[in-house]
């Protein structure tokens, strides 16, 4: 690609994530001359210059280099940028939390072996809820679209929160086990039957969690 149109995107891809130069420079850990350079189409980058950049961008190097129209919520990576940049913009606490949260559910669909087809499907649903349009700092708005983004990921793509079964079964059945144990009329062998049972199912819950797991339809909710 000629520098002209690399630097350009560069440009145009930084102003959009809402970068100075300085930043860029940061998060690339390249000098921030070389960033000024490059904007200027005064130096061709290396490759590996390249691929800092683009990482800092969050943008993917096909994006980078590519024809395609930029957006601020084109993909998991860019929305992460664009969530760290309104997260840094605010001193609200619940904003901030809010941020936060849809940032981790990210971060953790970026950390699993996703097939081509899940991400375009996870993509395009991001597009879908059009982050960028909402005003600013309108926490409820985002709530709402977190909320949504996760409905959709359990009944479309059948994720599921990590320890889930587990998790269940320690808040229904180890209360009632206990209550149960400690009335003052059970008999013992009967309390030793339910302790038992709670024991089991305990077991049975992280067997369904591994399972899960293994499917690769755990996410962290």
């Amino acid at each position: 690609m000629e520098s002209e149109k690399l630097g350009s995107k560069i440009k145009a891809l930084r102003t959009l994530r809402g970068m100075s130069q300085e930043y860029l420079a940061e998060e690339a850990h390249v000098g921030l001359r070389t960033i000024q350079r490059i904007e200027k189409c005064e130096s061709q980058p290396t490759g590996e210059t390249i691929k800092r950049i683009a990482t800092a961008l969050g943008a993917d190097l096909e994006e980078l280099l590519g024809p395609n129209s930029l957006s601020e919520t084109r993909d998991l990576n860019a929305t992460i940028v664009f969530l760290k940049k309104k997260r840094r913009l605010t001193s609200n606490k619940s904003e901030s939390q809010t941020f936060g949260n849809f940032i981790d559910l990210l971060e953790s669909l970026k950390e699993k072996e996703l097939e081509k087809e899940q991400l375009e499907v996870i993509h395009g649903y991001i597009q879908y809820l059009e982050l960028e349009k909402i005003p600013s700092f309108r926490n409820e708005l985002f709530k709402q679209k977190l909320k949504k983004f996760r409905a959709f990921l359990r009944s479309k793509l059948r994720f599921v929160p990590n320890n889930l079964y587990l998790h269940r079964a320690v808040i229904l059945g180890v209360p009632f086990a206990v209550a149960f144990s400690v009335q003052p009329k059970i008999h013992p062998g009967l309390r030793i039957g339910v302790a038992a049972l709670a024991l089991l199912a305990l077991g049975l819950a992280s067997l369904l969690d591994r399972s899960v797991k293994k499917q690769n339809r755990s996410l962290r909710f």
